[in-house]
């Protein structure tokens, strides 16, 4: 072969070599070429690659949704030679208890959540979220399982729920994606009310040492002295989300061996003080029509002028162990206080517990 055919012939074969390689990077690392809509169609390519956010190529691993209105969905990144780890995206739709996002294992650190402040009601943090769907879904959206949906029970809300494994996403884009999601699955119920596609705004969240005179920055607002213990459960730091009035958390991180935690929680969020909480059986009405009571949650819905305002207290297995499960008078006491120190806030009247 002559030296310029062979120099000709060398250099398409390295072109050739470089270009499947370059296809190969982007098959690999990219979306070219890849899957249009996701989890039947409920999240773009473009929401999608914004939480999972960093170069890889999303795939979708489960999808169970259509033909009836519920969803439960599985997507991944994966890259090659990037020393990317992979991720994992999960969103479903989900049955709850109405106020999961403040008593339950799931959601167990509001005060790290990042509640919004305008259209949708939700939450997200790096890992999770949730948006919950219009009380006109009711009958209409549930949850997904193999034989079909599961409905909501009479005491149960229906939520829009993301978690993310493998690493942190952006909050706000979770967010975006969330209420974007929750609006699609409505659309397809016939479902859809007013200001739910808004894009969602973000409260802000700080985190400061704890003023003995002023829990969770409320002025008045103390711990009695048996809730501490020397060397177990002292104040520390306290970590804050939301604003009152409104969605609002505290949750106080305590130094010592237990290394517990202790969460305040308040709303005046009507689509979380809904009929759905109230009407639920655990709770009990207040003397006067103040309002209604759960002891059992340390849960309490006030009347407050025209709207319910829902306050509530709960703590970690870490605090639960160092002071040796919590009396009913302590946990009253606590309870009492923050609630006297909040409730002006929500211009709530001052409503004197019920003794344990």
């Amino acid at each position: 072969m002559p030296t310029s055919s062979r120099h000709r012939w060398i250099a398409l074969t390295g072109f050739a070599a470089l270009s499947a390689a370059a296809g190969l990077f982007l098959l690999w690392n990219t979306n070219v070429l890849g899957e249009e809509t996701f989890c039947d169609d409920i999240v773009s390519p473009t929401e999608m690659s914004s939480v999972l956010d960093s170069a890889g190529r999303i795939s979708e691993v489960r999808s169970l949704g259509k033909p009836v209105t519920a969803l439960s969905c599985r997507t991944e990144r994966t890259s090659r030679f990037l020393g990317k780890e992979s991720m994992e995206f999960e969103i479903s739709t989900e049955v709850h208890e109405p106020d999961f996002q403040f008593q339950t294992h799931t959601w167990k650190n509001p005060s790290d959540m990042s509640f919004f402040s305008n259209g949708s009601t939700g939450a997200v943090s790096d890992q999770r979220g949730w948006v919950l769907l219009p009380e006109a879904c009711r009958g209409k959206v549930g949850m997904a399982t193999p034989g079909g949906r599961q409905m909501p029970e009479v005491d149960e809300v229906v939520t829009v729920d993301a978690v993310i494994k493998g690493g942190a996403t952006d909050r706000s884009a979770l967010a975006r994606m969330l209420v974007a999601a929750a609006h699609r699955i409505a659309a397809q119920a016939g479902c859809v009310t007013s200001g739910q596609a808004e894009e969602p705004q973000l409260q802000a969240r700080k985190t400061a040492p704890t003023d003995a005179a002023a829990v969770c920055g409320l002025p008045g607002f103390t711990l009695p002295r048996q809730a501490l213990i020397e060397g177990e459960a002292a104040l520390n730091t306290e970590r804050i989300s939301g604003s009152m009035p409104g969605t609002w958390s505290c949750g106080l991180d305590l130094s010592g061996n237990a290394e517990g935690t202790i969460w305040f929680s308040a709303s005046s969020d009507p689509r979380i003080v809904s009929s759905t909480l109230l009407n639920d059986d655990r709770f009990r009405d207040l003397p006067g029509g103040a309002g209604k009571v759960d002891t059992l949650r340390n849960a309490h819905a006030l009347i407050c002028g025209d709207k319910t305002v829902y306050f509530t207290m709960r703590w970690s297995d870490e605090y639960w162990g160092a002071v040796n499960e919590p009396s009913a008078a302590l946990s009253h006491e606590m309870l009492q206080s923050f609630i006297d120190s909040a409730r002006t806030n929500y211009a709530c009247p001052a409503v004197p517990l019920p003794a344990p």
